[in-house]
């Protein structure tokens, strides 16, 4: 048994033997004996074998795999997981003070610092393998992990959601010159973040110009929103004609809208025009998530993303609201913090389709991007519910995006045959305590692509121990 070779072969070197395997392509690796999360079922295949070869799990099987010349990984005792799939991400908006300070205080290039900082120390190397950017423009970014050039995970980017003016996108100052804003010229505009529109031939040039830089789905303003200024949470976003041009163009690519939003008004509008994924809605009423789940029981092509933690904790009062935040964006939070609870109940009764994604940036909540995927369990969800909105569901979702998808190949979100080598391995198991995951000393194997960036299942003394480093001093 050649216990961690897999693990750090492509990364730190390895013996020779090894180099000259790479030579050829990396050999195959072979996890043995591992109870396995296939990212949907509520249980463990217990003592399975995994194969992965390349960059894609080809095997995985409760009888022996026999492989010639395959790098073996004994997983006795341990538990492997897809790599989790944040479904709302806003990467470029990190800076200290949130989006307003995007505006102010920080220009792009500290945002894309910001960004891959957090991409690499708090989300890959916590197992965070792949992230749906929500808002904002990381394309570049993506563009450099993809080529290998910056650790990260895979993105999925809608490029800069879809606004009208004093809506949840408008994030320029309310004194900033109107010119310059008619003229898409303030910073969040300016760098492709955001965009400002007013009419359906601007959402038609913001919406075709985000394909044209490569985003995989579009993102709109349903209603008002707790982080930004001008809303309240109860106002109606993009009117009915431009929401309409948004789906319009969307599936004239392929791919889908989601829809940031707060209230039945807001959800019914993009339910009648075909929106795919809504986000938010702690305030919808119950008869309107009966609704959402006839939908999706009739066709199964949308999909609620829950925000658990923001909602839950984050908003859970108004002491605990971001210090940045002013008094009004803090009632405006309260008030959705005191619908999620009951929301939330229903969408779980009633059976509807969720994924998890966190909503979580800035420092001292990026860090805790996990307490997201833990949070449901504290409003009645299973541990396995709450690891399947982050895996198996995600991975669906993420393939409605067409011919737009940025990595068509395999499967994301399961471990299973044609599925991406994004493989997670724990020293205990999730489904039984959950909470678990928060221990980065638990987390044992990092791999993403079929390439492992962190491993200590190893002694710390072997060429093949790779821990998550952490920059000492920074986001402590």
């Amino acid at each position: 048994m050649k216990t961690g070779a897999v693990i750090g072969a492509v990364l730190v070197g390895g013996t020779s033997a090894a180099l000259a395997q790479e030579a050829d392509g990396p050999p195959p690796i072979l996890f043995t004996n591992v109870d396995v999360f296939d990212g949907f079922g509520p249980d463990l295949i217990e003592d399975a074998n995994v194969l992965v070869e390349g960059n894609v799990i080809t095997q995985v099987s409760t009888d022996p795999i026999e492989v010639e010349g395959a790098f073996e990984v004994d997983g006795t005792g341990k538990t492997m997981t897809p790599g989790f799939i944040d479904m709302h991400q806003h990467v470029m908006l990190n800076m200290p003070e949130g989006t307003g300070s995007f505006i102010a205080r920080w220009d792009e290039a500290a945002s894309g610092a910001f960004a891959q900082h957090h991409l690499n120390q708090n989300m890959l190397m916590k197992g965070i393998t792949t992230i749906r950017d929500i808002a904002g423009d990381p394309l570049d970014v993506a563009k450099a992990i993809d080529m290998g050039l910056l650790p990260g995970p895979r993105i999925y980017s809608s490029g800069g959601a879809i606004g009208q003016t004093g809506g949840h996108s408008d994030w320029a100052a309310r004194n900033y010159p109107a010119r310059l804003l008619e003229e898409n010229q303030d910073v969040g505009q300016a760098t492709q973040m955001t965009w400002v529109v007013d009419g359906v031939d601007d959402v038609t040039r913001a919406a075709r110009f985000n394909f044209r830089r490569g985003a995989a789905f579009l993102k709109v303003m349903g209603g008002g929103g707790v982080a930004s200024e001008f809303d309240p949470l109860e106002i109606l976003g993009l009117a009915e004609d431009e929401a309409a041009r948004a789906n319009e163009i969307a599936k004239d690519n392929g791919t889908y809208v989601a829809v940031h939003a707060y209230f039945d008004e807001s959800y019914d509008r993009h339910l009648r025009l075909g929106t795919r994924s809504f986000e938010h809605g702690f305030l919808i009423s119950e008869d309107m998530v009966k609704r959402m789940v006839a939908r999706y029981n009739e066709s199964q092509d949308i999909v609620w993303s829950f925000q658990c933690y923001m909602s839950v904790n984050s908003f859970g009062s108004y002491e605990t609201m971001p210090d940045f935040f002013t008094h009004e964006q803090k009632l405006k939070g309260v008030a959705a913090g005191e619908g999620v609870r009951r929301m939330s109940k229903w969408m779980n009764e009633y059976g509807m389709f969720i994924v998890g994604g966190s909503d979580m940036f800035s420092p001292g909540l990026v860090e805790k991007i996990k307490e997201d995927i833990v949070c449901p369990t504290s409003v009645g969800y299973t541990p396995a519910q709450a690891l399947k909105h982050y895996t198996g569901n995600a991975g669906i979702v993420l393939k409605w995006s067409g011919p737009k998808d940025p990595y068509p190949t395999y499967n994301l979100g399961q471990i299973a045959p044609d599925s991406y080598a994004d493989i997670l391995i724990w020293d205990g198991n999730p489904l039984e305590d959950i909470n678990l995951i928060l221990d980065e000393s638990k987390l044992q194997l990092v791999m993403k692509d079929g390439r492992a960036y962190k491993n200590t299942m190893v002694d710390t003394d072997s060429i093949m121990y790779r821990p998550a480093v952490r920059e000492p001093g920074i986001y402590p």
